[in-house]
């Protein structure tokens, strides 16, 4: 291991201790408004600082769990004149957060890739398998930027759709940033959609961190569990949950289909035309209202006009680079 790496896991057991340590305060003395505003400076310096306490925060949270599912035993008190009346559990438990953490950091130190664009055309899709490990699906016309370094994974989503599958790295944070926008993970599995005015991001596995990207104004944060689907729209930010099995397709552009449920058709002309030069145009604001429901394959708008011929009989006419559909 190279005195770099040695460094890098060296500051990185530092802030998991720090973290540890913050936790540790926040749970057993009297917390203040002062302690707070401390804490969320600390935590503003650097997104490892966040990655840091959330990690310890959860390993707390489950350290305090198995406490309370143990059988019942004899309370340990400290000695007379101990410089700590903390519970002995609270103290191994932060232990337990900064073992963890060192013992993490000195894995995945990986040699990193140069900073790199990736596209995609119109109806393609691309995976990537970063030097980490880490995977990350490229939807239809979709562009990003990877820059990897010592310290840090840096991910700028410009355009378009992708799904990402992170490995953890406590040394260095995966942030992904679109716009003004951010998402900080956690070792997760979630999936970013970037259109022109607004950004979704759904949620699969895992942890992660939806903000406003560094000095952004205002700043906004939320803490993503799986199936949270956020949606942010210039300044106003909108979360909600959703069923695992409505994740899964609105994830079907991974296999090449795409699945709607009660879509009007609309909304499907507009999907559609995400994947296809062939735009589909609803020319009938009626037939444009019509709802539908099934699973159909992305490069194929003719699949769709069959369908809307069939159970709407509604009239499709081809015409250079369109497809007009009216009653």
């Amino acid at each position: 291991m190279s005195a770099d790496d040695l460094r890098r896991v060296r500051n990185a057991r530092e802030i998991q201790a720090e973290a540890a340590s913050w936790i540790e305060v926040r749970d057993c003395e009297d917390w203040s408004c002062a302690r707070q505003a401390e804490l969320e400076a600390w935590l503003a310096q650097s997104p490892a600082h966040l990655v840091a306490f959330l990690r310890a925060e959860a390993v707390w949270q489950r350290a305090d769990r198995l406490r309370a599912l143990s059988p019942p035993g004899p309370m340990m008190v400290p000695p007379s004149g101990s410089a700590s009346s903390k519970p002995t559990y609270l103290r191994v438990a932060a232990a337990l957060v900064v073992m963890c953490f060192a013992g993490a950091a000195s894995l995945a130190l990986l040699q990193a890739p140069k900073d790199k664009t990736y596209s995609t055309a119109i109806g393609a899709r691309q995976t990537l398998t970063l030097s980490d490990g880490s995977k990350i699906e490229l939807n239809t016309n979709t562009s990003l930027r990877v820059a990897y370094k010592k310290g840090s994974r840096n991910i700028w989503l410009d355009r378009g759709e992708a799904f990402f599958d992170v490995k953890h790295d406590e040394a260095r944070p995966f942030v992904v940033t679109m716009g003004n926008r951010r998402v900080i993970d956690l070792g997760t599995k979630f999936n970013i959609r970037r259109d022109d005015a607004r950004i979704q991001v759904a949620l699969l596995e895992g942890k992660a961190r939806f903000d406003s990207a560094q000095n952004a104004k205002p700043s906004q944060q939320t803490i993503l569990t799986p199936g949270d689907v956020i949606t942010a729209t210039g300044q106003a930010v909108s979360l909600k949950r959703k069923a695992a099995a409505e994740l899964a397709g609105q994830l079907g552009w991974r296999t090449g289909m795409l699945v709607f449920e009660q879509a009007t058709l609309a909304d499907v002309a507009r999907e559609y035309n995400r994947y296809n030069r062939t735009q589909l145009v609803i020319a009938d604001p009626a037939a444009a209202r019509l709802t539908i429901s099934g699973t159909l394959p992305a490069n194929d708008p003719g699949a769709f006009t069959r369908l809307a011929t069939k159970f709407f009989n509604l009239t499709v006419k081809p015409r250079e680079g369109e497809i007009v559909i009216t009653r």
